[in-house]
C-alpha cells in the first residue's frame, strides 16, 4: 500500500480516507521514530538505531504518499489533471524507494554485526532503486509490495532465529509489522477484487496494528 499508485478515478469519499489514513500512519511513524530515540539514547544499541532508522524512512515513505493525495485532491478540486502523468510517477518511485530502504534497515537490526554498515548501506541503497524502477516501468503496482514482503518475512525469520535475550522484545514488533505488511497487500489489490468497504477495513486494521507498535514501544520507555 506504501508505494501504490492512486486509481484512475476515485470519488470524494474515496480520497477522504485514503488521505485521513495516510495522515494517521504517518503521525504514528514519526511517534514511534521519537519514542526509539529516547531509547537509543538511554542504552546506545546500535540495533534500536538502526530500527528507529526503519521508521524515519516508513515515514519518509507516507510523507511522500501523503503529498501525492494532496497534489491530486488539488487536481480535483480546481479540475486540473494536466501534470497527473509527470508529477505522480515519480512520486510514486520515491514513495517506492524509501518504504523498501526502511525494510533494510529492519533487516540490519538483525545483521549489524556481522555487516559492515558502509556496504551495507550502499547495497541496500542499490536493490531499493533497483526495486523501485523496475515497479515504476513494469507498471504493475502488485510487484513491489510482494517484493518488500518477502524481504520483510527473511527478517522476521532472522530475528526469530536469535536466541538472545535481548531480540526477544523486538520479535512481536516484526510479527506486527509482516501482519501489517500482509493486511496491505490486501489493500492494494484490484478494485474488482476488493471493494472500497472491504478496503476501509484493512485500512483500519493497518492502523490498529501501527498503533499497538507505538503502545509497545512507548511502554518500553516509561
Amino acid at each position: 500500500e506504501i508505494m501504490m499508485p492512486m486509481r484512475p478515478f476515485f470519488g470524494p469519499l474515496q480520497f477522504s480516507a485514503e488521505f485521513i489514513y495516510t495522515a494517521l500512519i504517518l503521525v504514528l511513524c514519526f511517534l514511534i521514530h521519537r519514542r526509539t530515540g529516547e531509547m537509543y539514547e538511554l542504552t546506545r544499541h546500535n540495533g534500536i538505531k538502526y530500527f528507529r532508522n526503519a521508521f524515519l524512512f516508513f515515514g519518509f515513505a507516507y510523507l511522500t504518499r501523503f503529498l501525492l493525495h494532496l497534489y491530486m485532491i488539488s487536481n480535483i478540486a480546481t479540475g486540473m489533471m494536466l501534470q497527473k502523468r509527470i508529477i505522480q510517477p515519480p512520486l510514486i518511485a520515491v514513495t517506492g524507494y524509501f518504504s523498501t530502504m526502511a525494510i533494510f534497515f529492519l533487516l540490519y537490526c538483525t545483521i549489524w554485526k556481522r555487516t559492515e554498515h558502509r556496504n551495507f548501506f550502499i547495497f541496500s541503497n542499490v536493490i531499493a532503486l533497483i526495486m523501485s524502477v523496475t515497479a515504476f516501468f513494469m507498471r504493475t503496482p502488485f510487484i513491489l509490495p510482494a517484493l518488500q514482503f518477502i524481504l520483510l518475512v527473511f527478517s522476521v525469520a532472522l530475528i526469530f532465529g536469535k536466541r538472545h535475550k535481548k531480540v526477544s522484545h523486538i520479535r512481536p514488533l516484526y510479527l506486527l509489522l509482516l501482519v501489517f505488511w500482509l493486511v496491505n497487500m490486501f489493500v492494494v489489490g484490484p478494485r474488482r477484487l476488493v471493494p472500497f468497504q472491504a478496503k476501509i477495513v484493512f485500512q483500519l486494521i493497518s492502523l490498529a496494528v501501527f498503533y499497538a507498535i507505538y503502545y509497545k514501544v512507548s511502554k518500553w520507555t516509561k
